[in-house]
């Protein structure tokens, strides 16, 4: 059973885990023959486990923990623990797929619009040729379609059940139906299929212009500032209490 290397913050368990690693983890997870899930963090996933049972249990459940966002740097380096390196989300999705493709594995692709699924699909073949996709489905769907949709993916067994915008719940409806899913992996990647279907740009790095931008927007967005503010609370009573 693979074992991870993680530290916690706000009693959500983050990976400490390099791009190098990636692979051997993602091999050893499929080994398992398990469902797991592998979620996305930034702080705001981490705020709203504060205040969301549910999904802080997902957070917790989930097999892999990849910290998204420098805030989660900044939070752990607070509270005196090991620094998680940050990936770019857009990039982890893109090393996963190709660990995927050497393995000889498959995928499901489920989100988005119609056409940005159906263009993501051919570009992801074209990108990846070894990986196998085993079906596909847009984003907005009935709650009859749910239950076809997860019948389909029972049957299709894939590897990887690759999600994105348009599904409710997000990381939610994953954990949710989580046990009618087959062994495998799943992720929900925010623009994943608007940025593989080219209507979105490739997101890029916490450069210093990039962090000048978000905190100009802090002081313009009231809200966003305050939003920063409870998180450092939170924080610092962590801090408090275990020391």
């Amino acid at each position: 059973m693979y074992q991870n290397n993680r530290i916690s913050i706000l009693h959500i368990p983050i990976d400490l885990i390099s791009e190098e690693q990636i692979g051997d983890a993602v091999k050893a997870l499929l080994e398992e023959e398990t469902t797991g899930q592998i979620c996305l963090i930034s702080y705001l996933d981490i705020m709203k486990a504060q205040f969301n049972r549910e999904y802080m249990d997902c957070l917790r459940s989930s097999r892999l923990n990849i910290p998204i966002s420098s805030s989660v740097t900044f939070a752990a380096k607070y509270l005196k623990k090991e620094t998680p390196r940050i990936s770019n989300p857009f990039t982890f999705v893109i090393r996963l797929l190709g660990v995927l493709e050497h393995s000889g594995k498959s995928i499901y692709v489920l989100g988005s619009r119609k056409k940005n699924i159906l263009t993501s699909e051919s570009n992801l073949k074209a990108s990846f040729p070894g990986l196998h996709i085993v079906g596909r489905y847009a984003g907005t769907f009935s709650q009859q379609e749910e239950k076809d949709i997860i019948m389909a993916v029972r049957k299709s067994s894939p590897s990887l059940l690759l999600t994105g915008k348009g599904l409710k719940g997000n990381n939610l409806w994953l954990y949710r139906n989580r046990k009618m899913f087959p062994p495998g992996l799943s992720l929900w990647g925010r623009s994943c299929f608007e940025i593989f279907s080219g209507k979105t740009k490739k997101p890029v790095s916490n450069t210093p212009g990039r962090i000048i931008s978000k905190s100009i927007l802090s002081v313009l967005l009231p809200w966003r500032l305050l939003r920063h503010i409870l998180f450092f609370l939170l924080l610092t009573i962590e801090k408090i209490k275990n020391r």
